[in-house]
């Protein structure tokens, strides 16, 4: 393989591609039905369909009437989250492999250490993402509104406030009314569960509560038997809630004093990815990653990317209750 062939968009794509991914909560649970798309937008058809009870009628007489279901189509434009670096000429010459003082490391370890570094900080921003259509709102980087799901499928965002400070409060009963909410707005769709991503205030707060604490150390007696780790959730009231104390620029992924409940469900949150804005990738399937990279100037070294095109989506932001501590 050539020089050339090996800084090729083909070549360094399949490279980034291929790298782990950055650990996460949200990308590890598997919730997000990902899928490549051929343009930059997005269009999503909504049917406002719903169940009835087809009363008993007589074997001779007409089935009872069933009206049209109304249908809404939007469109969203998928993001665009380029980032780049030189690679100098003297950041491919005479550099030794690790562990090894005089061999040179090959030149495509070198790229794909650099692609990785590019690659996580992408992945980050990809999940940020996936916890924002989690919350039900987009944010840019600098924590600005890009998209507000609540305002695009023009529903109402469903927040509670939890006197976590009360003793006398019914935290159970608080934990089933949101989960009888999501479920009355999921229609037919099959849940399996529901969890809740915690900031570390109402986590604390949660576990301190006297109607959790007991429930808590039990549980974690349990789980101290068996070897378990509490940080992979503990169950209270049906919800699975877990810690996702997480701030990456600045940016907290779940506010300190919130619980984000969400349904553990297919075809309730969506992960499009878009082709990247290069000659060779215009109609193409779009890919989680991409990469691409040309000469400087004078010949000195490369300039390198690497950039995603994705847009998370919850199909059902009605079901998303947000619990706050009070």
């Amino acid at each position: 393989m050539n020089l050339q062939d090996l800084f090729s968009v083909a070549n360094l794509t399949a490279a980034v591609n291929k790298l782990p991914a950055i650990p996460g909560k949200v990308g590890a649970m598997g919730l997000f039905d990902e899928k490549g798309v051929t343009s930059t937008t997005v269009i999503i058809d909504e049917r406002e369909g719903r169940l009835m009870l087809v009363p008993n009628t007589s074997r001779n007489d007409d089935p009872a009437p069933v009206k049209g279901n109304k249908r809404k189509r939007r469109t969203f434009e998928t993001l665009h989250l380029p980032i780049n670096r030189p690679l100098l000429p003297s950041q491919l010459q005479g550099i030794a492999a690790f562990g090894q003082e005089r061999a040179t490391a090959p030149m495509a370890t070198v790229i794909n250490d650099h692609l990785q570094d590019l690659k996580n900080s992408i992945e980050a921003t990809r999940e940020f993402q996936r916890v924002g259509a989690l919350r039900g709102q987009l944010l840019d980087a600098d924590g600005s509104l890009l998209f507000d799901l609540f305002d695009e499928f023009d529903v109402k965002q469903k927040k509670v406030t939890v006197p976590l400070s009360n003793p006398e409060t019914n935290v159970r009963k608080a934990c089933l009314d949101a989960k009888r909410h999501a479920e009355s707005k999921l229609g037919g769709v099959m849940v399996t569960g529901f969890r809740a991503f915690c900031g570390p205030d109402w986590f604390d707060a949660f576990t301190d509560h006297a109607n959790v604490k007991a429930a808590f150390a039990n549980y974690q007696e349990a789980q101290d038997r068996l070897g378990g780790d509490l940080r992979t959730g503990f169950t209270f009231g049906g919800i699975e809630f877990i810690e996702y104390d997480v701030t990456v620029s600045g940016q907290r992924f779940i506010p300190a004093d919130i619980a984000q409940v969400f349904p553990m469900a297919r075809g309730v949150f969506r992960l499009f990815n878009a082709p990247a804005n290069y000659n060779e990738t215009v109609n193409t399937l779009g890919q989680p990653f991409y990469s691409k990279a040309e000469p400087r100037k004078m010949g000195k070294g490369w300039d390198l990317e690497a950039q995603a095109n994705p847009l998370a989506l919850c199909l059902f932001p009605e079901a998303l209750v947000e619990l706050k501590v009070g």
